[in-house]
């Protein structure tokens, strides 16, 4: 009977609270991002930038943290949590291939090339390489495009390159995916509409 009454109140006293629509203030401050438009740039460490290139997607941006459960024999009713190993997705970057763009393909062979000893890339053995995604603003109504959001990767090294399924009788794109292991990331936003974000890391 309690739980009746309850109920009652509580439903009556929602039926008697006024309701006012606001007018929206939607604008593009406002508008979340678009994941769309952005720019891929690949500098190997220690290096200079050797590719600036577009991409159709780039997926696995991800963390993870393990969990440790923890119990002791005088309060083990409840485990207590505490936070383990962390370890970050790979990062799957996709384009449709053209030609004078064999810059994944190259760094592949680069990789190779360090493992078996047999050369150095470009004159270092180190294979690893940081990667910059910028996420550009949109709409863009001036000659040029601030980033609102900006991911840096460190420490990435290709580990699969593959191309799709050769077919006569399809209508598709050839495509190149590219799969990347890592050692983290991080991430600018910018506080306002119009401003670049800050350099992750910096």
């Amino acid at each position: 009977m309690l739980r009746l009454l309850g109920q009652a109140s509580i439903s009556k006293g929602l039926v008697n609270i006024p309701v006012t629509q606001k007018t929206s203030i939607a604008h593009l401050a406002t508008d979340p991002l678009r994941n769309f438009k952005f720019q891929v740039t690949i500098t190997p460490n220690g290096g200079s930038k050797y590719a600036s290139l577009g991409f159709m997607s780039a997926s696995g941006l991800n963390i993870q943290v393990d969990v440790i459960a923890y119990r002791v024999g005088s309060y083990n009713t409840t485990t207590q949590k505490m936070p383990g190993q962390a370890d970050f997705s790979p990062i799957t970057l996709s384009r449709g291939l053209a030609v004078g763009t064999p810059q994944n393909w190259n760094w592949m062979k680069q990789l190779f090339t360090v493992m078996q000893g047999t050369g150095s890339n470009n004159g270092t053995t180190d294979f690893r390489a940081t990667i910059d995604i910028q996420v550009l603003a949109h709409p863009v109504t001036t000659g040029t495009v601030n980033y609102p959001a900006w991911y840096k990767i460190y420490n990435a090294w290709p580990t699969a390159l593959a191309y799709s399924d050769l077919d006569a009788g399809a209508n598709q794109l050839l495509i190149e995916q590219m799969t990347l292991a890592h050692e983290g990331f991080d991430f600018g936003l910018a506080s306002n509409l119009g401003q670049d974000a800050p350099t992750p890391g910096a």
